[in-house]
């Protein structure tokens, strides 16, 4: 099964995964970056960070076969958990 690479762009600075999964396919990797891409931004709502603004998928040949978003994951309970964290400071 291929490896896939998870690279973060933030800005003008992309992030390199060196570790990468193994995924079954692309259609697997796509859902891996979802997945990361709603983690990341859930934590990024909790912080002053500027805000990453993709995932780029790379397989194992170093061939970029997917450019996914990140922007508008974000859901009512991640902004509550943002207001949360206010709060207590």
């Amino acid at each position: 099964m291929p490896r896939y690479f998870f690279h973060v762009k933030r800005g003008q600075v992309t992030f390199l995964d060196r570790e990468g999964v193994v995924c079954a396919d692309l259609d697997e990797a796509a859902r891996e970056a979802a997945r990361r891409a709603w983690e990341i931004e859930a934590r990024e709502a909790l912080t002053d960070l500027r805000p990453s603004t993709g995932i780029i998928i790379v397989d194992d040949e170093y061939e970029t076969v997917l450019h996914m978003p990140i922007g508008g994951v974000r859901n009512e309970r991640i902004e509550r958990l943002n207001e949360m964290a206010h709060e207590k400071v």
